[in-house]
């Protein structure tokens, strides 16, 4: 009798411990998303330092602007080497540029349609946007002039978990005159980020 005890006893040990190990397993792969802790949701996020990987986006005119391009962007570890290649900007004034995304990283950033203009003066200007782009999670700076209204722009940068995944975020590029008043914030273009090749280069 003692033998069986101690054998039950065992087995539900055992038991015990796999339902833990299978648990904790699932929670990494596939994070659920109603959890509340957010060191869960920083730690599966933080995966992606560990992976190599190759992202684009087509950047296409707002606001009329006639501004349009292309972006690439190579993760590696926590090193982002961003290119931004753009043509039909205003020559000569800066031009700022951000990664835009929201930390609720169940919700992804896109860029806004015409329908954001809110206060009906036909622009999205930056508040306008923020509910589809969400704010400012790097700054893709020294920002450039634009001496010929193009630009060819790269840059490396340390990144944070907060600014992955890549996949959910948008890249704006702002600046443009409006009734003779050059606008520095406002939007003039929006790529939207995408995995290229499944993030194999």
């Amino acid at each position: 009798m003692k033998r069986i005890i101690q054998k039950t006893t065992g087995f539900l040990a055992a038991a015990a411990m796999l339902f833990s190990f299978t648990a904790c397993e699932q929670t990494e792969v596939t994070p659920d998303a109603s959890l509340e802790a957010s060191n869960a949701q920083n730690a599966h996020r933080s995966k992606s330092y560990n992976l190599n990987k190759t992202y684009t986006a087509e950047i296409k005119a707002l606001n009329g602007s006639g501004v349009m391009g292309t972006a690439t962007l190579m993760l590696e570890g926590n090193m982002l080497t961003v290119n931004i290649m753009a043509s039909g900007l205003e020559a000569g004034m800066l031009h700022v540029q951000h990664i835009h995304g929201f930390m609720d990283k169940n919700k992804n950033a896109v860029c806004p349609p015409m329908s954001a203009d809110t206060n009906g003066n036909g622009l999205v200007e930056l508040g306008e946007g923020l509910p589809f782009y969400g704010p400012i999670l790097l700054d893709l700076a020294p920002f450039s002039t634009a001496p010929d209204g193009s630009i060819n722009y790269t840059q490396t940068f340390q990144v944070s978990a907060g600014v992955l995944p890549l996949q959910n975020n948008v890249i704006v590029l702002h600046g443009m005159t409006v009734d003779g008043v050059y606008w520095p914030s406002l939007p003039v273009a929006c790529g939207e980020i995408k995995v290229m090749n499944n993030g194999n280069r």
